[in-house]
């Protein structure tokens, strides 16, 4: 690869000034450098990107870029520097360190002469306008917009976008941006592309089939079709995902997406990784989660810098339950599925969720952003439309006690869709009624069971459901006040028929049911529970009560107390309800990080459902503290465990809601306030309709983090038409 040399400019300003003054005649002569250095290249316009905040820097202006002077003449090609080798004046590169030195400890200090500075590109931060870190042997500096020689084009543009392990040479002016030591409105003079010299005869040549099943570790080179492109906060690329052939892989690099486009064909050599957050690997391992299948560490080897139509052909199609059923235990992150799905467009304080609901219009998931949702503003075209979707499952969200596929939509299509409503039958079985049953029971669960069903989002109304069950000894349809209600009655088995008619159209399906004794279990009362030893296993009975915050869990209640307990799996949501009588199993359990004079939480967690006795209990409240006040529940002592005990106190509901985000708290008329223990406000919504107001309130004491004071968790709101209980675990999982 040939350059341009500061010589060869040089040369050329002396033939301009031979020329002005009419000398027209030269000798001809070659360039003296032959090195492998290139001249910064070529086009641009205005890059359409997300502005920095005041925080970060300004967006280089057109002030920044002046016409070209003298001094920073574009450097000619090869066949423009014809003449005699004349020895060029010496420029002065300085060294990083002096640039930071020059940029001083003065905020707002910004240079008026161009400096030299020349480094090898660590990162390239935003590739809209060239940000960029280099360093040298002396330090490293920011690059805040990176132009052409003469200042006309940006990076945004370039043919060849200088990356990161390339050298540039840049003239440049320096400045403090509020603290910031940066370079400014950097003119790329010279490069050097490293990128040449990484030997990809070490990388193996890969299928993307072959890729995804490829070992953690492997060094491959794999060909695809750029499908869409990911975004790390401030809306830097972070990677993208290859489509070949109807399979896919998504590329870990910053540095290369860069320098791609949507429908470029690229080649990339990279190391195989299944990706999870550190924090995330033990949640993961529990429930069997690989991780993202990936290529990280990569490099860039080819890109065609054409838009090609992306083949989404050999893709399989599924529906959006389908995937998130999909065990987690299964490699398909990363993979491209096509589905039918209503696309939302869900606002909230400083931030979008999109979702991606299946034809039901509830069962879907939002889409992973690190971007606040910026990243897909793309999608508010599509918002209340079923669509076609090309999706996939980017990664998964691993916890203590769940984990969960989340989205990323690679290519959305509004095909004016519309439900074929002779399928109704089918579709009511499948979303509405075949999971209500369990296949075994331990008690009388008294279940409702819809009649008819009806979707205003597909066009159809009252479909008709009937049952039948083989044995009425054990399973019975029963009309209670105007309801069809399950009962399980004794010991047995049955088949129970499901028979949805609409339109002409009728489809059936059944499913076994076995009613079984619940087992003789040693089940221990919640007092006894809290009075077992740390780290023992024990089986407890009682009836669940309200749920935890911010922790996946409930407190379980009898007659002789509460207790907080931890589910092993939030799965467990879905199987039970608040007024149930359960038997639970799980390890007596303290909060505290052995350090400080307090007295931690107790709670059993690791907790599984081993029985469930049904029924529609009120919890027991009559250990509940009635005779205290707010003030005596904020000057609770902090070394004594209230973290079982339930105070009955009134109080007014304050929230603060912002754009970035929601406090909720209680306080009284003499200014005592107790903080509620939640991430967010949002999670204690259900109080929002008691805001400003002085109510009634069950508050349970609990230190979860080693504090130095007892916050809150509300249990219910006392009104004068019964309590408004706190489900919110229930209804999120």
């Amino acid at each position: 690869m040939r350059s341009i040399s500061i010589r060869a400019l040089a040369s050329l300003l002396a033939l301009l000034m031979l020329l002005s003054c009419g000398l027209m005649a030269c000798d001809k002569g070659n360039t003296p450098d032959d090195t492998t250095d290139t001249t910064a290249e070529d086009t641009t316009k205005a890059p359409d990107t997300e502005a920095p905040t005041e925080e970060d820097t300004e967006a280089p202006t057109e002030e920044d870029t002046e016409a070209p002077t003298e001094e920073t003449t574009e450097a000619p090609t090869e066949d423009e520097t014809d003449g005699e080798d004349e020895p060029a004046p010496e420029i002065n590169v300085i060294t990083i360190a002096e640039a930071l030195e020059i940029c001083g400890n003065e905020s707002g200090f910004i240079t008026t002469e161009r400096y030299y500075i020349r480094g090898i590109i660590q990162t390239v931060t935003n590739g809209a306008y060239g940000a960029m870190v280099i360093a040298d042997e002396t330090g490293s500096i920011s690059v805040y917009g990176t132009y052409s020689a003469d200042g006309s084009i940006g990076y945004a543009e370039f043919e060849y976008k200088p990356a990161k392990g390339d050298e540039v040479l840049l003239h440049c002016i320096l400045q403090n941006y509020n603290g910031t030591k940066e370079v400014k409105n950097a003119r790329l003079i010279e490069y050097k592309n490293n990128q040449a010299d990484i030997d990809v005869s070490q990388y193996k040549d890969a299928t993307l089939s072959e890729a995804r099943d490829a070992e953690k570790g492997a060094n491959l080179k794999i060909t695809g079709t750029v499908a869409r492109i990911t975004y790390a906060t401030g809306m830097k690329p972070s990677g993208y995902i290859l489509v070949n052939g109807g399979v896919s892989i998504y590329v870990y690099d910053g540095d290369s997406a860069q320098r791609v486009s949507i429908g470029n064909t690229v080649t990339v050599a990279g190391t195989k990784d299944y990706w999870i957050l550190d924090s995330e690997i033990d949640g993961a391992q529990k429930f069997g989660y690989k991780g993202c299948n990936q290529l990280t560490d990569c490099i860039l080897v080819s890109n065609d810098n054409k838009v090609s139509e992306i083949d989404y052909s050999g893709v399989s199609e599924i529906t959006v339950k389908e995937l998130l059923n999909t065990p987690v235990t299964e490699d398909i992150t990363t993979q491209i599925f096509k589905v039918n799905a209503l696309v939302k467009e869900v606002p909230g304080n400083g931030f979008t969720n999109y979702y991606f609901f299946d034809i039901d219009g509830e069962t879907g998931n939002y889409t992973y952003s690190q971007c606040n949702g910026n990243d897909f503003e793309w999608l508010r075209a599509f918002d209340s439309k079923i669509c076609t979707v090309y999706i996939t499952a980017l990664n998964a969200k691993s916890t203590g006690t769940s984990c969960n596929f989340r989205f990323l939509p690679v290519a959305v299509i509004d095909e004016g869709y519309k439900f074929d409503t002779s399928k109704a039958p089918e579709y009511v079985l499948e979303y509405h009624i075949m999971d209500l049953f369990k296949t075994e029971y331990t008690g009388n669960p008294l279940m409702e069971v819809p009649t008819s069903v009806s979707s205003s989002l597909l066009g159809f109304e009252n479909a008709a459901v009937t049952y039948t069950s083989s044995n009425e000894a054990s399973v019975k349809f029963v009309n209670t006040d105007g309801k069809l209600v399950m009962e399980c009655l004794a010991a047995g088995k049955a088949t129970v028929t499901v028979t949805v008619t609409f339109g002409g159209k009728s489809a059936s399906e059944t499913v076994e049911i076995t009613v079984v004794d619940p087992a003789i279990m040693d089940a221990t009362n919640v007092q006894d529970a809290i009075q077992s030893e740390l780290g023992e296993e024990i089986s407890v009975k009682g009836i669940v009560g309200p749920s935890l915050v911010n922790r996946n869990g409930f407190y379980l209640i009898d007659e002789t107390g509460l207790i907080a307990v931890i589910v092993n799996d939030v799965a467990i949501f879905a199987e039970i309800e608040i007024g149930q009588e359960v038997v639970i199993k799980g390890m007596r359990d303290k909060f505290h990080n052995g350090e400080g004079n307090h007295a931690g939480q107790t709670a059993i967690t690791g907790a599984t459902v081993i029985a469930n006795y049904y029924g529609q209990h009120a919890y027991d409240d009559s250990l509940f503290v009635t005779d205290k006040t707010l003030a005596d529940f904020h000057n609770l002592d902090v070394t004594v465990d209230y973290s079982t005990t339930v105070f009955v106190v009134k109080a007014t509901v304050n929230f603060q809601e912002t754009a970035y985000y929601t406090n909720c708290n209680l306080t009284d008329a003499n200014g005592n306030k107790v903080t509620l223990y939640c991430s967010s406000g949002k999670q204690y919504g259900f109080l929002k309709q008691f805001a400003g107001q002085e109510v009634t309130l069950e508050l349970a004491a609990c230190n979860w983090n080693n504090k130095t004071f007892w916050a809150g968790c509300v249990l219910s709101v006392i009104t004068e038409d019964g309590k408004v209980v706190n489900s919110l675990n229930f209804d999120n999982n």
